[in-house]
């Protein structure tokens, strides 16, 4: 029967000194190995060190925070107000018919090219130009490089969260959570949606949650209506790191008449 070796091993202390990692006082020292194939022999330690375990916290909460961003997604996804040809739509099937347009497309790709997770997009112009068709093949060109991206419209976005209200689906927490956390959020239509004492307030917690994130607004709406419309204190956080691209011209959803 093999004997455990109650042995206490030999230490040498070689040096103490403060972790810049868990700013704990460690003391890194050699240690002869009292049993097992390498018995005798020595080997380095730092006793005290916490990095490691805050290492494995950390990529736990990570993947926790990663399954419910799916789970958020999944649910965004199945919910989606994308009607057939915006679920299609790619920079290749873009067609611009205008040099404004056709400028519009290549910074949209070169804002794919170059995404940095921190700069907005305000597709702005007349009704049918393609701003949503452009920001839906951003999404799709960038969830292919692996970031996480949500398109909703504002109406849609304001009834989700009304729904939180009065079922057992996610809360509004969570909602507000995940179009927080994702890489890229585009809020498409704003406008559209009625206009109430309540929404109001709703968009610019939304607009301040995304603060320093890659956001992409769309709207039909000029400036000055766009002002009136959210408010100085919600236009003034929209524009914060935000380049506006005009889109006007014939109603591309009718090109074919």
């Amino acid at each position: 029967m093999e004997q455990i070796s109650l042995m206490k091993p030999k230490e040498r202390l070689i040096i103490t000194y403060d972790c810049e990692g868990c700013g704990r006082t460690v003391q890194k020292k050699q240690m002869q190995l009292t049993g097992g194939p390498n018995k005798g022999e020595w080997i380095t330690v730092d006793v005290g060190c916490k990095c490691e375990d805050i290492r494995l916290a950390d990529q736990e909460k990570k993947r926790a925070e990663r399954l419910k961003t799916q789970k958020m997604l999944k649910y965004f996804n199945n919910h989606s107000l994308l009607n057939r040809p915006l679920q299609k739509a790619t920079f290749e099937n873009y067609e611009p018919t205008t040099n404004q347009l056709q400028e519009a497309k290549q910074k949209a790709m070169d804002y794919v090219d170059n995404f940095t997770g921190k700069e907005n997009l305000l597709f702005s112009g007349s009704y049918g130009t393609g701003k949503s068709h452009l920001s839906v093949s951003i999404t799709k060109e960038l969830m292919k490089k692996g970031y996480t991206s949500v398109f909703i419209s504002v109406p849609k976005l304001l009834t989700k969260i009304k729904d939180t209200y009065n079922n057992d689906g996610p809360t509004e927490d969570e909602l507000l959570g995940i179009m927080s956390r994702v890489d890229l959020l585009v809020i498409d239509d704003i406008g559209a949606e009625h206009k109430t004492a309540w929404s109001t307030p709703k968009l610019f917690e939304i607009f301040d949650e995304r603060s320093g994130k890659a956001t992409i607004f769309t709207t039909n709406l000029n400036s000055e209506q766009l002002t009136e419309w959210v408010g100085e204190r919600n236009f003034s956080r929209m524009m914060e790191d935000t380049k506006p691209i005009k889109m006007n011209g014939r109603d591309y959803r009718r090109k074919e008449f």
